[in-house]
């Protein structure tokens, strides 16, 4: 099996076995930012592989070395099952792509893939099991998923449209790439980062007055899915979450929230494995193999 982690800015590929993955490098055309042999994945830029010629050219790689492979993918995916499941996908990251089905033996958005991940060890504990999680993944963009323990069970996150980065954050805002205008993750993502840093995102948590900035767009947004969702658990992924203090953000959603100023009884934490989403990735398209004739 081969896994991919398909993102903004980066793509991952994860292995099943290492002369797979030795394979792999011999025969892909581009450099990489990263390679665990240990781990068996590579990284490289999604950038590569951002036209239609080097997609489907990426793609017939790796289906070459490997009949089956798994994928998340930024933006919307939709399941149809007829004899067997597909996945028409929705992003503007890949325009050729709107609308079309992706070949691959099961397809899912990152957020849901993170947030499964800690799902598996969250409603392991009984106590859990009538709490809410919330997995939030700030990269190049911002998205989001949340699970009860039904969700998790059932798998009912699968077909569900939460593309939390695309709330309206400021109607009169600038376009997104999306389509709309105004959407918060113009003003809280990896990419507004490196906007207010002039191109280097680091700079940001260096200056007391663009940090403020941003910790005070981030604390709104989260506030808003919490007044939403009502999660009992959140947990950071991404690039960028490595860089967040969770008690100034926390205590700034705290300070701004609804009515008072009030002791949310919420669990912060983050997490920087770059296998997360991977093994999220597996975790749900094994179930969905498991349950899928209870379920559809």
């Amino acid at each position: 099996m081969i896994a991919l982690d398909i993102g903004g800015t980066k793509t991952l590929v994860w292995f099943s076995c290492k002369r797979k993955m030795e394979e792999f490098l011999r025969r892909f055309w581009f450099d990489f930012k990263k390679i665990s042999y240990e781990e068996k994945f590579c990284i490289f830029d999604t950038r590569l592989i951002g036209e239609e010629e080097s997609f489907f050219r990426f793609v017939s790689l790796i289906k070459d070395i490997d009949g089956k492979v798994i994928s998340t993918f930024p933006g919307i995916v939709r399941m149809e099952l007829d004899e067997k499941p597909r996945f028409r996908v929705f992003s503007k990251r890949f325009p050729f792509l709107i609308g079309k089905y992706l070949d691959f033996d099961f397809v899912l958005n990152d957020a849901p893939a993170f947030t499964y991940y800690h799902a598996s060890n969250f409603f392991r504990r009984s106590e859990n099991r009538d709490k809410t999680l919330l997995g939030i993944v700030i990269g190049t963009g911002i998205n989001a998923s949340y699970m009860n323990y039904w969700d998790f069970k059932r798998l009912n996150f699968i077909n569900r449209f939460f593309e939390a980065g695309h709330v309206s954050f400021d109607r009169s805002g600038k376009a997104c790439f999306c389509g709309r205008s105004g959407c918060a993750e113009l003003y809280v993502s990896g990419k507004y980062l490196e906007e207010l840093g002039k191109g280097d995102p680091r700079v940001v948590f260096l200056d007391d007055e663009l940090r403020e900035r941003y910790y005070s767009n981030l604390a709104d947004y989260i506030t808003s899915l919490i007044v939403t969702i009502s999660p009992h658990e959140i947990v950071f992924g991404g690039s960028v979450s490595k860089d967040l203090d969770l008690e100034i953000l926390k205590q700034l959603i705290e300070h701004s929230f609804p009515h008072s100023k009030i002791d949310l009884g919420i669990s912060f934490r983050k997490d920087q494995n770059v296998l997360s989403n991977v093994k999220g990735l597996i975790g749900v398209s094994r179930s969905f193999k498991a349950i899928r004739r209870f379920l559809y």
